[in-house]
């Protein structure tokens, strides 16, 4: 959730700055406030600099020093104020900590250190474990004080601690995200790749269980936190490029990312390897697929149930934060697909391991590299949609859905050519644009609107409405048409905006009787689909490709209508209050 970043013998003697730079690429994971501590230089003292507030456009005026370790919180425990953000320090001041995760026993262990006279001034979680170390620093060196101290820790957690005496820094990892860049002369510490691309594409993601050691000299060790034996440090190169985390002169990365489906969703839908034929055949010989995600890929699981049985296969979608009542199910012929774009979901990865224990084999459907679902899966289709930066999931979302596509076109043919052609044109049409914006200021002031849809458009309508939540803070709902008779419809007042996404299906005609009644009742309708009605008061065409394929458009309107809303109703589309991009703790 929080982001970290961290660099180790920067090479212009600038390492505030160069974290700040760092931190405000990884502003998506937590933006309640930020800071830095810095090891100056011919000085023993560390600096800090932290402040409420996001990092987008703060500057610091710490000195010069090669070391230096920073922080953006997504606040947990303790509100957010200027004594909770991270770092934190103990009590001599020559220890700082920052930390993503939370310490589920923090209350016991900080009654013990209170009665050690240790003195804390923030209400976090975080604190302890730097008066933790300091307790264990009278008997241990550094590195085994911060590693003896990161074992009492219970629940998900990463931290890095900088030692101001000698310029060491250690980080640990159990459940949390922690990736090394490794430069010609110079070490970074990252939640997230992204933040350090623009120095080297050369790293080496940590896996649980892991501790590195790294001394002022640029000397790096990687050890196992349990045994406390030292294992071989193996970096991997990252093939993203740096410019692919960045604006590119749009107003905000969500907008970028939308635009940017005109090439991911044809690159998913044609995505063929040997991968997907290997998946392919464990359905074909009886493995049972079973979907599991959060959010929006909860929502691309239930898409996929549709795609599985239009295809003739028997499959299941749980919520992630649902499935263990249904662990029980999965055996060793279940084919659970981990859902998820950063691969760190913990929700997820905690799915997946009952399901392993159970003997299922695992594909990781994921965006993000080098992340602990890659490392568990049997299987991992990648779905290339290159850095997501938005907390609001875009084209992560509807790539996942593609390789849906591709995989459930294994088993039975379909073909996206005419989609391939005509999305892309569709997206960059103007007149598509100014239609949802046209529509967006008729809905600036409106505090609930209702979705309906129907067989794979209602899973279209559930990501829909979650665009518009995220992004606008509107109160949006959505329904199977089917639902509106058995209470739904008491909702409806005059005036009443409601959504109808349609597709030339079976149920074309269904969900049109759907938004009459819900017309006669008052209801504004707003008809999304490729053919308009006499029964919709304001109607969003889009190109007919065939039923499963209108799911990219009628979920693209809502990621163009949510960015839109969002922008005039004052938020911030890329940093929506509350949320956090990489959800790692439970």
């Amino acid at each position: 959730m929080c982001g970290i970043f961290g660099v180790i013998n920067d090479q212009t003697n600038e390492a505030a700055q160069t974290v700040l730079s760092g931190l405000k690429k990884l502003e998506y994971r937590g933006y309640d406030s930020w800071g830095i501590a810095l090891k100056a230089t011919d000085s023993n003292d560390i600096k800090i600099d932290k402040h409420i507030g996001k990092i987008g456009s703060a500057a610091t005026s710490l000195p010069r020093g090669s070391i230096a370790i920073g922080h953006t919180r997504w606040a947990t425990h303790g509100g957010v104020t200027d004594a909770n953000a991270h770092p934190h320090l103990d009590c001599s001041h020559h220890i700082a900590v920052i930390h993503n995760g939370i310490v589920e026993n923090y209350q016991e262990l900080q009654s013990k250190l209170k009665t050690q006279k240790h003195v804390f001034v923030s209400e976090t979680d975080t604190e302890i474990i730097a008066h933790l170390i300091e307790e264990e620093s009278k008997t241990k060196p550094f590195f085994k004080a911060t590693l003896h101290t990161f074992k009492k820790l219970v629940g998900s957690n990463a931290i890095a601690v900088l030692n101001g005496k000698t310029g060491e820094v250690v980080v640990c990892r159990n459940g949390s995200p922690l990736v090394i860049g490794v430069a010609k002369n110079a070490i970074y510490i990252a939640s997230d790749a992204t933040a350090f691309l623009d120095k080297t594409n050369t790293a080496y993601f940590m896996e649980d269980d892991e501790v590195i050691d790294i001394k002022k000299n640029d000397d790096v060790s990687l050890y196992s936190i349990s045994t406390e034996k030292e294992k071989k440090l193996v970096v991997r190169k990252i093939d993203w490029k740096a410019e692919a985390a960045e604006k590119a002169g749009y107003a905000h990365f969500m907008l970028k990312e939308v635009n940017e489906q005109a090439k991911t969703i044809p690159n998913a839908l044609t995505h063929k390897d040997k991968t997907i034929a290997q998946v392919a055949q464990r359905i074909k010989v009886g493995y049972k697929p079973i979907l599991i995600g959060c959010g929006s890929a909860s929502y691309c699981g239930l898409a996929a149930q549709y795609l599985f049985a239009q295809a003739g296969v028997e499959a299941i979608n749980f919520g992630a934060y649902e499935f263990e009542p249904f662990s029980p199910l999965v055996s060793e012929k279940s084919l659970v697909f981990a859902i998820s774009q950063s691969g760190e979901t913990a929700d997820t990865i905690l799915a997946v391991k009952q399901a392993k224990k159970n003997g299922a084999k695992i594909v990781a459907i994921i965006n993000a590299q080098g992340s602990t679902l890659e490392r568990l899966a049997d299987y991992c289709l990648p779905v290339g949609a290159g850095p997501e930066i938005a907390v609001v999931s875009t084209k992560a979302f509807t790539a996942q859905l593609g390789i849906f596509f591709a995989l459930t076109g294994e088993l039975s043919k379909i073909n996206p050519a005419p989609f391939i052609h005509d999305f892309p044109l569709w997206l960059k049409n103007k007149k598509t644009s100014e239609t949802i914006l046209n529509l967006a200021k008729q809905l600036l002031k409106t505090e609930h609107i209702y979705l309906i849809g129907k067989h794979i458009n209602y899973p279209s309508a559930l990501e829909f409405a979650l665009k518009l939540k995220e992004t606008s803070y509107m109160h949006a709902e959505s329904f199977a048409s089917g639902e509106l008779k058995h209470g739904v419809i008491s909702l409806i007042q005059p005036g009443t905006p409601c959504i109808a996404l349609t597709a030339h299906d079976a149920v074309q005609k269904e969900v049109i009787s759907s938004a009459i009644e819900l017309k006669s009742r008052g209801a504004y309708i707003i008809g999304v689909g490729p053919e308009n009605n006499k029964a919709f008061d304001c109607f969003i065409e889009t190109p007919d490709n065939g039923a499963s394929f209108s799911i990219f458009y009628n979920v693209a309107v809502g990621q163009l209508l949510g960015y839109y809303l969002g922008i005039g109703r004052g938020a911030d589309p890329d940093k929506p209050r509350n949320l956090a991009k990489s959800v790692t703790v439970k």
